[in-house]
C-alpha cells in the first residue's frame, strides 16, 4: 500500500501468490493471490512457464450452482467452476483470488507442483500493464 497526501491509496500490485502442491499425475493446479489497482483495470490473461503448465486460465467458482463444471460438494449444493474472460479490479480496490472464488487455473501441468518450489506468473491487463508475480507452492496461504 502507498500512503498519499490525501490518505491511503491502493497501489497497483499483487501479493500473497501461492499454489497448492499437486500429486504426481495431476493435470491441473491453481494459483491464489490478491490483486490491487490504483485505477480501474481488467485482468485479461495469465501466463506461466511451459515447464509448469501448458496454459493458465482465469476461473471463478460459485457455491450456488450454475452451468459450470462441478467442483465439489458444499452443504446441500455443489460448487461450480467456470472459465471467465476477465476479472475487473475497480480503482482503489483489492480482488481476492481464493478457494471457492476467483482463481487462476493451471491446465496441463508439466509435472507435480511440489511444496516450497516457486515460479513466476505474468498477469496481463486490458490497460497494457503487466505484473510478474512470484508464486510459491504451499499447503496454506502465506501469512
Amino acid at each position: 500500500m502507498l500512503a498519499g497526501c490525501g490518505g491511503d491509496q491502493i497501489a497497483f500490485g499483487a501479493s500473497g501468490a501461492w499454489a497448492r502442491p499437486t500429486p504426481a499425475g495431476a493435470t491441473n493446479g491453481v494459483i491464489y493471490l490478491e490483486l490491487s489497482s490504483d485505477v480501474r483495470d481488467v485482468l485479461v490473461a495469465a501466463d506461466v512457464p511451459t515447464d509448469i503448465a501448458g496454459r493458465a486460465e482465469l476461473h471463478t467458482s460459485d457455491a450456488a450452482g450454475g452451468d459450470g463444471h462441478q467442483h465439489g460438494a458444499v452443504g446441500s449444493g455443489t460448487v461450480t467452476m467456470e472459465q471467465v474472460a476477465e476479472v475487473v479490479i475497480e480503482a482503489g480496490a483489492t480482488v481476492k483470488f481464493r478457494p471457492g472464488g476467483n482463481h487462476i487455473m493451471l491446465v496441463d501441468l508439466a509435472g507435480p507442483l511440489e511444496s516450497g518450489d516457486t515460479f513466476t506468473a505474468t498477469l496481463r491487463f486490458s490497460s497494457g500493464r503487466t505484473l510478474d508475480v512470484p508464486v510459491t507452492m504451499s499447503d496454506n496461504p502465506p501469512r
